[in-house]
C-alpha cells in the first residue's frame, strides 16, 4: 500500500505541471479561432464558363455571400496557351509542317515548341526551367524548343511559368485574402524567388515545389507565408519543410465529391474540420455540375451557410496567423515523471515477476514506437492509465466515473508531454496510436486472469474443467461484444457504421462534440459488469475489458493533438453521461432476462 500511495502522490503532483501545460494549450487553441474561406480560382473559371460570365465577377458575387479568399495557381505552359498568351506546337507537327514546305527540320526527339503571343509571356518559364531551351526558326518566327517527356500526357506543357501578375493585382487590389499554388517540376532553378505577395502557399499536386533537391530554397522563400498542410494528402517533400516554415492546416472537399453533396452537407464537413481537427484554411470549390441543383445558387448557399455556421461557433473570418505554442521542457519533464509513476502503479497490479515484465514491456513498446523522447512518454501514458481504473477501484457503479477520471489524468499527462507546435499541427503524428486501443484491454484481461489463478493453474483447470454450455455461451457473447468494440477502431473499421448509428452521430453532432462509438458501447458494458457481481468471473472480466476499451478511447482522443483539448474533454463527458444512462437501461433489460433464463433452467428435472 505504501508503494501505491507513493505512486499516487507522484501522479497527483505531476498533474500540476501537466495542468499548467494543458491550460497554456487551451489558451493557444482559443486564441486561434480565425479561419479563412478560400475558393479555387480555376473551378470558379469553369463555373463562370458555364454561366457565360467573367470569373472575377462571379468570385465577387460569392464574396457578397461571405467568401473572403481565393486560391490562384501558378501558370504553366498549358494554361498560358489556354489563355492565348503562348502557342504550343508538338515536335512531330513542326517536322510535318516543315516537310510540307520542303524543309528538313532538325529537332531533338520528343520536343515541344513554344512561342510567346504576348510580350513577356514566357519570361517566367524561361527563368526557372532547366536546361534552358534551344531556339529554332519556323518561317519568320522564333520558337523555343523544350523537351517533351511524355507527348501523350502533354507533360512538357506542365512546366511552371510563374504567377499571373495581372490576375494577382486584380484580386489584391480588391482586398482578397490570397493563397498561391506553386507547381513543382524536375530541374527547377531559383525556387521561390517568384513567390508573389500573398498570405499563403498551398503547393499544387502531390509534390512541394523544389522537391527533392531544392527544398532548402523552398524553406528560405517560405518564411513570410503560411504554408498549407493539406489534410488527407501526402505531398512529397512536405515532411522535410513542415518543421521549418510557418504552417496552417488546410481542409478541402474534392470537386467530384462536392458535386454529389448538398450545401448543408458540405458546410457540416468544413465546420467539423475547423472544430475538431484544427483546419484554418478552408479550401472551397464551387459546384461545377447540376447533380444537386443550380450550380451558382448551391455555391452561394454553401458559402453563406458555412460562414454563418462558423460565426455561430465563435470563429472570425479573416487572415490566419501562424500557430504559436511553446512547451517548456522542464514542465514536460515533470509531467513525464507522473507517466513513469503510472507505469509503476501498473506494475503493482500483477503478482511477482509479472509486474516487472509488464512495466518493462510497456516502456519498451513506448521506446520502439516513439524513440527516446516525448513520443515514448506519451504512448506509455496511453498504454498504462486506462488499465488502472477498474483494476484499483471497487466493483461499484461510481467506479465508472472514477475510472474515467483516472484515464483523464493520464490524458492530461499525455497531452503535456506530447504537445508541441508540430504535433498540434499534425506534422508529427502520435506514435503507436493503434496500440492504444489494443494493449490496455489485453493488459487488463491479463490482470483479471492472474488475479484468479496462476498461469499454471489456468492451464490445469482448462484441461480438467467439465464443459458447461451455459458458461460457454455467456463467455462467447461477452467475447463477441468485446471483439465488436475492438473491430470498430480506426478510420476504416472492419465493421462499418450502421444507418442507425450514422443517424445517431448526426443527431449528437448537432448539439455536442460527437462521442466515440467505443465509449458508447464500452461504458454500458462496464456498468452491466459492475451491477451484477454474481455473474461468472469470465463474463464480468470480459465486460470490464470492454469498459477498458472505452477508457483507452478516452485517452486515445487526447492523442489526436490537432483536436482542441476542450473538444476532447466535451466528447469524453458526453460519452460518459450517455454510457451511464445506456448501461442502466441495458441492465433493466438484461438482468431480468438472465434471471428468467436461470429460473427456467433450474425448474427442469
Amino acid at each position: 500500500m505504501r508503494v501505491k500511495g507513493l505512486f499516487w502522490t507522484v501522479i497527483l503532483l505531476s498533474l500540476i505541471p501537466g495542468g499548467l501545460l494543458a491550460w497554456e494549450r487551451v489558451r493557444t487553441e482559443n486564441g486561434s479561432e480565425t479561419v479563412t474561406l478560400l475558393m479555387d480560382e480555376p473551378a470558379i473559371a469553369e463555373q463562370a464558363a458555364y454561366e457565360g460570365v467573367e470569373p472575377f465577377a462571379l468570385a465577387t458575387r460569392y464574396r457578397e455571400a461571405g467568401l473572403n479568399g481565393v486560391a490562384l495557381y501558378e501558370q504553366t505552359l498549358q494554361t498560358l496557351a489556354e489563355k492565348g498568351k503562348v502557342a504550343l506546337l508538338p515536335g512531330t507537327d513542326a517536322r510535318a509542317e516543315a516537310s510540307l514546305n520542303g524543309r528538313r527540320l532538325q529537332l531533338p526527339p520528343n520536343s515541344l515548341l513554344v512561342r510567346a503571343l504576348t510580350p513577356g509571356a514566357l519570361a517566367g518559364a524561361l527563368s526557372k526551367n532547366r536546361p534552358r531551351p534551344q531556339t529554332v526558326r519556323l518561317g519568320d518566327q522564333t520558337w523555343y524548343v523544350f523537351s517533351e517527356p511524355n507527348a501523350e500526357d502533354r507533360a512538357g506543357a506542365q512546366r511552371p511559368a510563374g504567377p499571373d501578375q495581372v490576375q494577382l493585382r486584380r484580386y489584391r487590389g480588391a482586398g482578397w485574402d490570397i493563397a498561391y499554388r506553386p507547381v513543382n517540376y524536375p530541374n527547377l532553378a531559383d525556387v521561390g524567388t517568384d513567390f508573389p505577395d500573398v498570405s499563403y502557399l498551398i503547393h499544387e499536386g502531390l509534390e512541394v515545389a523544389g522537391n527533392p533537391e531544392r527544398l532548402s530554397e523552398t524553406v528560405a522563400a517560405s518564411q513570410d507565408y503560411l504554408t498549407g498542410l493539406v489534410e488527407g494528402t501526402e505531398q512529397a517533400g512536405m515532411s522535410a519543410v513542415s518543421g521549418k516554415v510557418p504552417l496552417a492546416r488546410v481542409f478541402s472537399v474534392s470537386q467530384e465529391w462536392l458535386n454529389t453533396l448538398t450545401p448543408q452537407e458540405v458546410a457540416d464537413k468544413y465546420l467539423l474540420a475547423a472544430n475538431e481537427r484544427g483546419a484554418r484554411l478552408l479550401y472551397l470549390r464551387p459546384y461545377t455540375d447540376e447533380t444537386v441543383g443550380n450550380m451558382r445558387e448551391n455555391t452561394e448557399a454553401l458559402v453563406r451557410t458555412l460562414r454563418t455556421s462558423l460565426e455561430a461557433e465563435g470563429y472570425r473570418i479573416g487572415p490566419v496567423r501562424a500557430l504559436s505554442y511553446t512547451s517548456p521542457p522542464l514542465l514536460r519533464a515533470l509531467a513525464g515523471v507522473g507517466v513513469l509513476a503510472g507505469v509503476g502503479l501498473l506494475a503493482t497490479l500483477y503478482p511477482g515477476v509479472w509486474g516487472a515484465l509488464v512495466a518493462l514491456g510497456v516502456l519498451a513498446l513506448g521506446v520502439l514506437a516513439g524513440g527516446f523522447g516525448w513520443d515514448a512518454l506519451a504512448l506509455t501514458a496511453a498504454l498504462s492509465f486506462p488499465v488502472l481504473g477498474y483494476a484499483l477501484l471497487p466493483a461499484k457503479l461510481w467506479s465508472v466515473v472514477g475510472a474515467v477520471l483516472i484515464s483523464l489524468a493520464g490524458a492530461v499527462l499525455l497531452a503535456a508531454v506530447g504537445s508541441d507546435r508540430n504535433t498540434l499541427l499534425a506534422v508529427t503524428p502520435f506514435s503507436g496510436v493503434a496500440a492504444t486501443l489494443v494493449v490496455p484491454p489485453a493488459l487488463f484481461l491479463f490482470y483479471v486472469t492472474l488475479r484468479e489463478r496462476t498461469p499454471a493453474a489456468w492451464v490445469h483447470e482448462f484441461w480438467s474443467q467439465p464443459l458447461r454450455l451455459g458458461d460457454v455461451a455467456l463467455t462467447l457473447i461477452s467475447l463477441a461484444a468485446l471483439a465488436f468494440v475492438l473491430l470498430r477502431r480506426g478510420n476504416f473499421p472492419i465493421i462499418g457504421a450502421s444507418e442507425a448509428e450514422l443517424g445517431l452521430r448526426a443527431l449528437l453532432s448537432d448539439y455536442f462534440a460527437r462521442p466515440r462509438f467505443k465509449e458508447l458501447l464500452g461504458h454500458p458494458l462496464a456498468v452491466l459488469a459492475l451491477l451484477n457481481p454474481r455473474w461468472p468471473t469470465p463474463v464480468r472480466g470480459l465486460l470490464l475489458t470492454a469498459g477498458v476499451v472505452a477508457l483507452s478511447s478516452v485517452v486515445n482522443s487526447f492523442s489526436h493533438y490537432h483536436t482542441p483539448l476542450l473538444v476532447s474533454l466535451e466528447r469524453t463527458a458526453v460519452a460518459l453521461a450517455l454510457g451511464l444512462v445506456l448501461g442502466l437501461l441495458l441492465n433493466l433489460i438484461v438482468r431480468p432476462l438472465v434471471q428468467a433464463i436461470s429460473r427456467w433452467l433450474s425448474s427442469s428435472p
